[in-house]
């Protein structure tokens, strides 16, 4: 319909309910555009009409651009329907003359209703991964009915009040609680996602709109109100949620600043209760205003498995003499900030019969482990309580758990796996053996074990002999293997690991050092080594030239051990990083917070001096120049002293501040007249501008 060179029109109808239509002229914003826009007021309806206003019949705006057309009015009330329609005579679906009709709803006061959504979680059996639902609101269920939701899937907040959907950018705020100590706002927005597997209708434009439903959601975090709030965001976190957590307050009563790479999350334990709720402000025939709850608390199944020593692949074959692993992975069964147990019950083809507590790796991982020595006994003992499964050559052996709480229909879900006793064993021969009585010092001594194989596997690495490094490597991780089988306390995996993950990158293995970093930083957070393997994860990612990752690392370190010894050579890092990428002013601030924080630093000067080169790159000329300034005055005995005098001067010639530049340049040449700034210096005293300056300062004096 743009079918001229000036502003075209097009005719448009308005029919409010079933009254007589209103025809008005959309006219064209501007030549070419093909977009036609009119408009019409609104009021409220007056059920008692007078003639001291008569209704006013459109115009259409008239050829000249001053002439301003009039503006139909419609009289309103809450529940009415205006019918936008146009006939569009040019298409091509269907193909003939079709009137194109849009619906806009006058907002009338509504009824809330607000539930967190149930959400389950069904793994398969032995492994880690599942099928995520969520469940469909029963229209009979209790209003206190405390919903169910899955650890694994983020809590999800479903708020419909069609009075606060007024157009798609629309937006309610839920407040989620669990306990006195821990609360988060989050902003809800429209969305007609989860909704259990039902299907919009097709001809409605915007069904969350029209509807006025709202969905917000929260990552969930096993922990306490003692836990942080705001974490760094893992890989196996959920992402692309639908709403957002907004920061709280700071004392001063700003607005929290959130670090790239972080997210807010809502701790929780299987026994807590979070509770969301939404104050429905507009009701009908002018109710006052009402809070609205849900509670909701974790409900997950058990997953459980046989395991290799490090708990990380199913096994269906154990061995008589070795130690059987077994892992339960069952978040709700986090109930306290200790290290919780359950059970399980092991059982053979004989009639062995036990039972055994798992512990958990950490106060709040939800991952329950424990290994058991595997006897040969041709006929056991049920219930002896030894700590020992006796079994024998070619019997089955079956471990169960039975989960308490879960999301299947049943009260409790049994779940169980099968290992089979190998035929054999493997021998094992060696000149001696040392037992140790404390097992402490047995952890101690194969760690220094571990350790001096690396020391030695670096030197014949720097030495080129390439046949005992790998010897050397071999054996390390032969003896890290054997401390894990003998000694399969958790409490000592991260250093395991950490020792892991230095072997791999000093093979410059890049992938599975990453690998050893990021298991000590997800599953063991609270170990003295995690900060030492976030800064060593960020150098893996910049030696495999992933830039972008190395730097979330380096960011991620910064906020989350803020008092690490290793932030000084974080900040360095990340100032490298912008000033390789020409990012200028963004280094200069970085190595302008490092000089104020680490004064005494090695490279303090060489950071102090690289503000001033930012700031001159930046074409910041006086600023650049003061950085030079403040340079020499705080590091005056450094190296870079005569250079930073040398580039004063320039900062403050490219400035135009040639009197400034005129008394760095001297000074330069007066105080180091040996050093190679000395002669740049006194090429560029030699320039007209710097000639002229010297006049001037002579006829002053």
């Amino acid at each position: 319909m743009d079918e001229s060179a000036d502003i075209d029109s097009i005719p448009v109808s308005v029919q409010l309910n079933n009254e007589e239509p209103i025809e008005l002229i959309a006219t064209e914003i501007d030549r070419y555009t093909g977009i036609f826009r009119t408009e019409l007021d609104t009021k409220a309806f007056n059920t008692q009409p007078t003639d001291a206003e008569p209704a006013k019949e459109p115009t259409v705006k008239g050829e000249s651009e001053e002439e301003e057309a009039e503006v139909p009015t419609l009289a309103i009330k809450p529940g009415d329907q205006i019918r936008l329609s146009y006939l569009d005579r040019q298409n091509t679906f269907p193909g003939h003359k079709h009137e194109r009709e849009s619906i806009v709803y006058v907002n009338a006061p509504s009824e809330a209703k607000m539930r967190i959504v149930e959400t389950r979680y069904v793994s398969e059996q032995g492994s880690g991964k599942g099928t995520p639902t969520y469940l469909v609101q029963d229209p009979n269920a209790p209003a206190n009915q405390v919903a169910g939701i899955a650890y694994e899937m983020p809590i999800t907040v479903e708020v419909i009040d069609p009075d606060q959907a007024k157009h798609s950018g629309s937006k309610v705020q839920v407040e989620i609680t669990v306990g006195d100590n821990q609360n988060h706002i989050v902003q809800c927005d429209l969305s007609y996602n989860y909704r259990g597997g039902e299907s919009p209708d097709a001809e409605i434009e915007n069904p969350a709109l029209y509807e006025g439903r709202f969905i917000g959601q929260m990552i969930l975090n096993l922990g306490t109100a003692d836990s942080p709030s705001l974490v760094p965001q893992l890989p196996d976190m959920p992402r692309s949620l639908t709403g957002r957590v907004l920061p709280p307050q700071t004392p001063e009563g700003d607005i929290m600043e959130v670090p790239q790479g972080s997210v807010f999350v809502l701790n929780i334990t299987g026994p807590d209760v979070a509770r969301a709720s939404y104050l429905d402000t507009i009701r009908p025939n002018e109710q006052e205003e009402q809070a609205l709850t849900s509670t909701a608390r974790l409900v997950t199944d058990g997953v459980l498995a046989i395991t290799d020593h490090d708990y990380e692949y199913p096994v269906s074959t154990v061995h008589l003499g070795d130690k059987v692993s077994f892992l339960v992975i069952d978040p709700d069964q986090d109930a306290s900030n200790d290290r919780d147990k359950v059970e399980i019950i092991v059982k053979t083809e004989r009639g062995e019969e036990e039972t055994f507590e798992l512990e958990e790796t950490l106060s709040h991982s939800g991952a329950f482990s424990g290994a058991f020595k595997l006897a040969a006994v041709e006929r056991p003992t049920p219930g002896s309580k030894d700590g020992k499964i006796e079994a024998f050559f070619g019997e089955k052996l079956t471990v169960t758990y039975r989960d308490t709480r879960s999301s299947s229909i049943e009260e409790q879900l049994i779940q169980s796996a099968e290992a089979s006793v190998a035929i054999g064993t493997n021998g094992l021969v060696s000149s001696f053996s040392k037992v140790f009585e404390n097992e402490d010092l047995a952890i101690q001594t194969q760690f220094h074990v571990a350790e001096s194989y690396f020391e030695l596997f670096k030197s014949h690495l720097d030495l080129g002999r390439d046949k005992e490094a790998e010897s050397d490597l071999a054996n390390g991780l032969r003896v890290l293997r054997e401390l894990t089988e003998d000694y399969p306390n958790p409490k000592y995996a991260a250093r395991v690991s950490y020792l892991r993950g230095q072997f791999a990158q000093e093979l410059k293995n890049w992938g599975e050092a990453i690998e050893a970093y990021e298991n000590i930083i997800r599953n063991h957070g609270e170990s003295s080594l995690a900060s030492d393997a976030q800064y060593k994860l960020a150098q893996c990612y910049e030696e495999a030239d992933r830039f972008d990752e190395a730097l979330e690392a380096y960011v991620t370190l910064a906020s989350t051990y803020p008092d690490s010894p290793l932030i000084a050579n974080v900040m360095v890092r990340i100032n490298e990083y912008f000033y390789k990428n020409e990012n200028f002013p963004i280094a200069a601030q970085v190595g302008a917070k490092f000089t104020e924080r680490f004064k005494e630093h090695e490279l303090a000067p060489k950071m102090a001096f690289r503000v001033g080169q930012c700031y001159y790159k930046s074409e910041e000329f006086g600023t650049a120049g003061q950085a030079f300034d403040k340079f020499v005055k705080q590091f005056p005995e450094d190296k870079l002293c005569s250079e930073a005098l040398f580039w004063s001067g320039e900062s403050y010639r490219m400035g135009n501040n040639v009197p400034e530049a005129f008394r760095r340049y001297n000074r330069c040449r007066w105080d180091f007249p040996e050093s190679d700034a000395a002669k740049y210096a006194r090429g560029r005293l030699a320039l007209p501008e710097m000639l002229e300056q010297f006049q001037r300062e002579a006829n002053v004096e």
